[in-house]
């Protein structure tokens, strides 16, 4: 199962004389269903890297020095070891604090952190996709993705999302896509660049930052106002009426959004009607265009409840989800024992600030672009960190704020970083590991599932591990058992092997059935149509209570604590949404409630909120800088891949042709962007002061919008390598073999121009749910 993105399709892996020599797809995934991309035909390239990380190492100057010594596995894990268990011994488990990147075992992660007793656990999530995740848990209560059934549907309604570049689900949203237009299927698209994904749309309006929200409530309105709705569903499933929401909706007109977001009410008004003629089989999807905002969280509720509107929602072709974000885990079980969630606290991973980043239970939005900001600012102790698949010294925002932390061995005295490639963040470590490429381990994985089944997947090594790498699932039971006190008892397995023996036990033909077909799937599950509809049956029934107002089923359980099974409507029982209503929320209590405890204000029902720093004239070279992805590219290990970096290597300053002329720029010149905090109370440091600057080249183009510079932040590495570090470092990595790679004498772009972008983004987390507002830089731009 492919990790060059997140989207983790199945392929596999053609190996002559113990060489892979290339990768396809494997036709058994569902969800990629035998495609595979650019990014994943270049696996081969990142799996022979002249540049990897192949061997321990222990740094011997200062931090930042890039000075090492080789070391053995055994010393590495002592010394390791020596320093969790003095942290454990001292009954501060939380002063361990883990960060993960794209974490591909939480299995094994999970049960090693839980033994050892800390919760100071962050990933990445508020960086990626924390507001519209808030957003459709808050709205719906079950997940926190949206899968709508793109290849039975009429109509599509893109609100800034990549499919076609860069989206979570990428591949098996593009096959489907591409379907639906096969059959018909009409494709909008808001965004504020020429992305592929506008360019393959029927339609693309290019919209200011920030504006989406507008877009869709006025969108709404019409739908109300001319009564195209489905009226009979939203009154029935929806815990507010048609007529309630339409009259909140009146002072979003299109006109109105026409001003904010520069698209035509005339627009906004036929693409409403036509979303509502296709219904049911019209459906919503958004990403980082809509959410990356500091009104994201507000943005995507909008979105999201013109579904309801209607009566999309769950229907064939229509907006869709399903609870299970990954495998079956009741069906599928980890192995007995299993350790108990940590009873010690912690600050940072809480984050309670932002009412809706831990609020849903199961789903975790750490803040984490406040983590190293917390951690100088002394909030929690921390007193060693483990970075896994994290450059956060690279890929964060107010990244040198990052790298000024990781550098204090005041602030995190022990730091041990494993990855396969040597990076920014490697760089300030105290140790660095070696980490398997997904090409030469194990792993049970899944992503959610586009044909609305879930489905598990193994991942399993196609040759061997390359030198001394390892992967995390023999290297943190190793430490466990290292560590001792206990923590040893939860890993009780010799080998990985061994562990999924166990593991896929429940599997018909077990981990004999897995090594062979590599996916897995329960033939008697149907689709995740209309689940709400299913009616409870005798047994679900038995023992529960009705609230005679709001029809709500309940079970009550020993402490007198409810739990709502059902609600009733029409007379029967059914299962309905999974949110305290057990309808879709468009009023949602919940998150006022939330607010409330965190001394915040939150709209009940959807709003569009103006991004306070986007409230000024653009004048004398101030625009909006937006972040996006490169097709090619997937954070930090691509930027090593030779092959992708042939394609693409640079990142130049995206700038609209006519903005250009009223600057004076010219295609190529060279310009000075000088970005600045945010002008905003509600988010850290938000005194709207000049933030930072660096110089960067110009492509003119029509494809982007007039207030809008837009940059690749998949670009401007300074240490890895020549692949990454554009030609300011040409020695090969630390305590590394000479590599012998004739194409090192010949790589064209060693010299070409590419810049940190996050050097340029200050910390700005949606003050509701956290997400980092990615799309919502003010800078000023000056020709060189």
């Amino acid at each position: 199962m492919c990790q060059m993105c997140t989207t983790a399709c199945g392929i596999i892996g053609h190996v002559k004389d113990g060489r892979l020599l290339k990768v396809t797809g494997n036709p058994e995934d569902p969800n990629s269903q035998g495609a595979v991309c650019g990014k994943g035909v270049a696996g081969p390239s990142v799996l022979y890297d002249s540049h990897r990380q192949l061997y321990p190492l222990r740094r011997v100057g200062k931090r930042g020095e890039g000075r090492w010594k080789r070391i053995s596995w055994e010393e590495a894990y002592e010394e390791i070891a020596s320093h969790l268990r003095a942290i454990r011994e001292k009954g501060k488990p939380e002063e361990f604090a883990f960060q993960q990147g794209r974490n591909r075992s939480k299995d094994i992660t999970g049960r090693f952190l839980n033994a050892f007793g800390t919760p100071s656990y962050f990933n990445h999530r508020a960086l990626c996709s924390n507001n519209r995740r808030a957003a459709i848990a808050t709205t719906i209560g079950e997940s926190d993705w949206d899968l709508g059934d793109f290849e039975n549907s009429r109509f599509i309604l893109n609100f800034g999302s990549n499919w076609a570049e860069a989206h979570q689900g990428h591949i098996p949203v593009a096959i489907r896509m591409m379907r639906g237009r096969q059959k018909g299927a009409k494709i909008v698209t808001f965004e504020t660049r020429l992305s592929n994904t506008a360019a393959l749309s029927d339609e693309w309006f290019c919209v200011k930052p920030g504006t989406d929200g507008i877009i869709a409530l006025a969108m709404a309105n019409v739908i109300c106002q001319e009564r195209l709705w489905d009226k009979e569903w939203f009154d029935t499933w929806a815990n507010i009426s048609a007529d309630e929401y339409a009259d909140h909706l009146r002072e979003y007109t299109p006109e109105r959004a026409a001003e904010e977001s520069g698209v035509p009410a005339e627009d906004i008004a036929r693409i409403a009607r036509e979303f509502a003629d296709a219904a049911p089989r019209s459906t919503t999807i958004c990403n980082r265009g809509s959410q990356a905002h500091r009104n994201g969280y507000y943005n995507d509720r909008a979105i999201t409840a013109l579904n309801a509107l209607v009566g999309s929602m769950g229907k064939e072709g229509g907006w869709c989800w399903h609870p299970i974000s990954s495998w079956d885990k009741e069906a599928i079980p980890e192995p007995e024992p299993v350790p108990e969630k940590p009873s010690a606290r912690s600050i940072i991973a809480e984050a309670k600030e932002w009412p809706l980043a831990n609020a849903f239970p199961g789903k975790q939005m750490k803040v984490a672009e406040v983590i190293y900001l917390w951690i100088k600012e002394g909030r929690q102790k921390v007193s060693a960190l483990m970075t896994y698949n994290a450059d956060t010294a690279w890929a964060w925002p107010e990244a040198q704020l990052v790298r000024s932390v990781l550098e204090d061995e005041d602030l995190i005295p022990f730091h041990v970083c494993i990855d396969v490639m040597y990076s920014e963040t490697a760089h300030l470590a105290d140790i660095v590991l070696p980490w398997t490429t997904y090409l030469e381990r194990w792993d049970i994985d899944s992503r959610p599932a586009q044909g609305l089944v879930d489905y598990v997947g193994l991942r399993q090594p196609v040759v061997p591990p390359r030198g001394e790498s390892k992967d995390v699932r023999e290297i943190l039971p190793e430490l466990a058992r290292r560590i001792g006190g206990g923590m040893e008892e939860y890993f009780p397995w010799k080998t990985t092997e061994e562990y999924l023996e166990e593991y896929f036990a429940p599997v018909p033909g077990g981990f004999d059935h897995m090594k062979k077909n590599g996916i897995w799937i329960d033939p008697e599950k149907e689709p995740w149509y209309e689940p709400y509809e299913k009616e409870l049956d005798e047994a679900e029934l038995e023992g529960a209570e009705e609230d005679s107002e709001t029809g709500v089923i309940y079970r009550q359980d020993e402490d007198g604590e409810k739990t709502a099974v059902g609600i009733r409507i029409d007379g029967v029982a059914k299962r309905g949404f999974l949110t305290p209503s057990r309808k879709v929320e468009i009023r949602s209590d919940f998150a006022v409630d939330e607010g409330k405890k965190a001394g915040r204000d939150v709209a009940a029902l959807p709003i569009y909120e103006p991004v306070p720093s986007h409230q000024r004239e653009f004048t004398d070279g101030h625009l909006i800088m937006t972040s996006y992805k490169i097709n090619v590219h997937n954070a930090h290990r691509t930027m090593q891949s030779k092959w992708l970096q042939e394609i693409s290597h640079t990142n130049p300053a995206l700038l609209n042709t006519a903005t250009a002329k009223e600057l004076g720029i010219e295609d190529g010149d060279w310009i000075e962007v000088t970005s600045f905090r945010p002008d905003d109370e509600h988010v850290p440091m938000g005194d709207g002061s000049e933030f930072n600057s660096l110089r960067t080249r110009v492509r003119l183009t029509e494809g982007v919008h007039p207030l809008v510079i837009a940059i690749s932040h998949n670009a401007g590495r300074s240490v890895g390598g020549p692949f990454a570090t554009n030609g300011k470092d040409e020695s090969t990595n630390p305590g590394q073999d000479v590599p012998d790679d004739p194409d090192l004498s010949r790589l064209w772009w060693k010299k070409a121009l590419s810049v940190p972008q996050n050097d340029l983004i200050p910390i700005y987390p949606d003050p509701v749910s956290g997400g980092q507002s990615f799309n919502d830089t003010v800078v000023k731009v000056v020709k060189l």
